[in-house]
């Protein structure tokens, strides 16, 4: 089994508290936890009725070196469950508790639970660390293979099901983990809406386009959205201001956690790949160090638009453009380059040869960069 990128903050964190994992379906959560449990360890899953007598009633060794609860937000009462584990047992043995969209929820306002553990969020494979599962190929086409496929590891190493499973996932988030936040939402009109935002992918989302096109009201698109947002299908991606007195506050763009989603070309599949490895960055920064790290874009009254703004302890660290062939600097780029001053900023031009600088703005080879961000 491949190690992830993750693997050495949680074995750390482990040893200090609970650690709380979430992520989208079929990252590689249960792969991982099982595969950090060892041999000695013990794993129990929520949806295993066999298992479910042993978790209410903690009945495993004491001494075990790990103990994975999976799936356990299913447990009504988990909270209150894991609240007693901590008070209790303290740390001992050490808990790593995995799920989706529940767990997700207490990173949202105070719990029972705040002060007694960490949380981290898995993502699925970018380029950087596509390296571990496609040995032998060269960043461009390990690029191009996340491209066709996705980063969900059974669809990278099966690229010939990756739309199927790609399907599969959407349904059965639909189907059961809607169940867990959301008991009365359409289904339909869910998957109608992943239909629609397929084919708009790294857009701005305009509520009432979409409900009108669905046939519903602009507050259930909104809804609706919130909801694939929480089940960890889309993310969003808000606009920067901060101190640009004529930039908009307008609609979130958004983009998919399978980079390989989107059906509206070769550049909005490639600015989502851009989009899903500076997330995976800002939330190890914010997971395992504390960092208050944001993915944000940029849009003003006179339409100038930059891809990405991360902004980290509340200032601009990088404004970054991404494009599939074009080495001209973006004036967009280089005006709020000028206007921000961040620590630095990238136009990333995949297929570029030699980088050079304009304006204070560095036009780099996409793929390299990429492919080194989780060593930044």
């Amino acid at each position: 089994m491949n190690s992830r990128y993750l693997d050495a903050y949680l074995r750390k964190d482990l040893a200090k508290k609970l650690v709380l994992l979430s992520g989208p379906r079929q990252a590689g959560k249960t792969t991982l936890a099982k595969r950090l449990a060892g041999r000695e360890g013990i794993y129990l899953n929520w949806d295993i009725r066999s298992h479910q007598r042993t978790i209410r009633q903690a009945g495993w060794p004491k001494d075990a070196p790990l103990v994975v609860l999976d799936e356990l937000h299913k447990y009504l009462r988990w909270k209150n469950f894991l609240k007693g584990l901590c008070d209790e047992f303290g740390n001992r043995p050490p808990l790593l508790v995995t799920g989706s969209a529940r767990l997700e929820t207490l990173r949202h306002g105070g719990d029972a639970l705040t002060g007694r553990y960490y949380s981290y969020r898995l993502h699925p494979v970018d380029l950087s660390e596509s390296r571990l599962f496609l040995d032998g190929k060269t960043p461009e086409q390990r690029l191009s293979h996340l491209l066709m496929t996705g980063g969900f590891p059974e669809a990278l190493i099966r690229p010939s099901d990756a739309e199927r499973l790609r399907n599969d996932r959407f349904d059965q988030v639909l189907n059961e983990d809607l169940r867990d936040i959301h008991r009365n939402s359409s289904i339909r009109g869910l998957k109608l809406l992943i239909e629609l935002l397929r084919e708009r992918t790294g857009g701005q989302l305009s509520y009432a386009r979409l409900a009108d096109d669905i046939g519903v009201s602009p507050a259930t698109v909104k809804s609706w959205l919130g909801l694939l947002e929480q089940l960890f299908v889309i993310f969003l991606v808000y606009p920067y201001s901060k101190g640009l007195a004529r930039s908009l506050r307008k609609e979130p763009k958004f983009y998919f956690y399978d980079c390989a989603a989107s059906y509206n070309g070769e550049g909005a599949a490639l600015e989502n790949a851009v989009a899903c490895s500076l997330l995976k960055w800002a939330h190890l920064e914010r997971d395992a160090h504390g960092r208050q790290t944001e993915l944000r874009y940029f849009r003003d009254k006179e339409k100038r638009e930059v891809d990405f703004v991360v902004v980290q302890g509340r200032r601009p660290l990088w404004c970054i453009e991404a494009k599939t062939g074009r080495e001209q600097l973006s004036p967009s780029l280089a005006y709020l380059h000028e206007r921000l001053k961040p620590a630095a900023s990238f136009q990333l031009v995949r297929g570029l040869g030699a980088s050079f600088e304009m304006r204070g703005v560095k036009i780099l080879p996409l793929v390299p960069w990429l492919d080194s961000l989780n060593r930044i």
